[in-house]
Parts: C-alpha cells; structure tokens; sequence
C-alpha cells in the first residue's frame, strides 16, 4: 500500500468516526427536543388551568390574591 492510499483510508475512518459520533449526538438532541416539547405542553396546561382556577375564584366575588390585607394575628 502506498503512503498516499494510506493517508486516504486514515481519513476516511477519521470522517467515519466524526460522523458516527455526530449522528449519535443528533439522536441525543433529538430526544432531549420531543422531552421538553412534552414538558412545555404539561406546563402549558398548568398555567392554563391555574388561570381557570384564578377567574373562578374572582367570580365568586373573593379576590385571588388579597390586596394590602393584614394577616389575621393582627
């Protein structure tokens, strides 16, 4: 084998290499992305259903956060 074909094929286990290793860690991402996609969506749904709750509670005619109410000890 002559030094250039050699240089070629180190090379190209080198690109190999680099290419396996990248596509392991788009994977990686990949999976990290559709797990706080899921996370953000549950998040959505809290605040959505907090913010029910919060008009809920004003309806009733109580306030959702007192305002400048001193606490009962006084």
């Amino acid at each position: 084998m002559s030094a250039e074909t050699k240089d070629i094929e180190r090379r190209l286990i080198e690109l190999e290499s680099k290419h396996s290793f990248q596509e392991s860690e788009l994977l990686d991402m990949s999976k990290a992305i559709i797990d706080q996609d899921v996370r953000i969506e549950r998040l959505e749904a809290t605040a959505r259903a907090l913010r029910e709750k919060i008009k809920e509670v004003a309806g009733e005619g109580q306030s959702p956060l007192p305002v400048n109410e001193k606490p009962p000890h006084y």
